[in-house]
């Protein structure tokens, strides 16, 4: 992948994954304004972006796929694991980041995460099935 394919693919995948956890995030919460919700998404596409070009985690998706799942490359056991993983990475540390950014650094911030992270895992590992091909298709795609 070209370092424009992976910039494609960064921007669109975390775009994605962003509007979809935030949105939940803030339906959980009993919802927010609009303005919170933008707010929310900004930061959360954001903190993705950058944990994208500082995590590399599509070698660690390979590799909990591949070596610890024993799966190969285009198999539907390699397509779900490597989506796992990715899923995992990025919404634990969104989803933490945001909730230290809203309640500040106190005791309760790991139990206040936990009571919507694992929602919010589900519906990232759901968002990044669905988007997983066509995202790929769109960032390798030349002009």
């Amino acid at each position: 992948m070209t370092k424009e394919q992976f910039f494609r693919w960064n921007v669109i995948t975390n775009l994605c994954i962003a509007l979809s956890v935030n949105t939940a995030a803030t339906l959980l919460a009993g919802g927010d304004t609009i303005s919170g919700w933008i707010i929310g998404c900004c930061m959360a596409f954001a903190i993705n972006t950058v944990e994208a070009i500082i995590i590399p985690a599509g070698r660690i998706a390979k590799w909990f796929a591949e070596d610890i799942c024993k799966s190969q490359p285009g198999k539907p056991v390699e397509f779900v694991a490597r989506n796992f993983m990715i899923n995992a990475i990025y919404v634990t540390s969104v989803s933490f980041c945001i909730s230290l950014i809203r309640v500040g650094i106190r005791p309760e911030v790991v139990s206040i995460w936990w009571r919507t992270y694992p929602v919010l895992h589900v519906v990232g590992f759901i968002t990044s099935m669905i988007i997983d091909k066509p995202v790929m298709y769109i960032a390798l795609k030349t002009k």
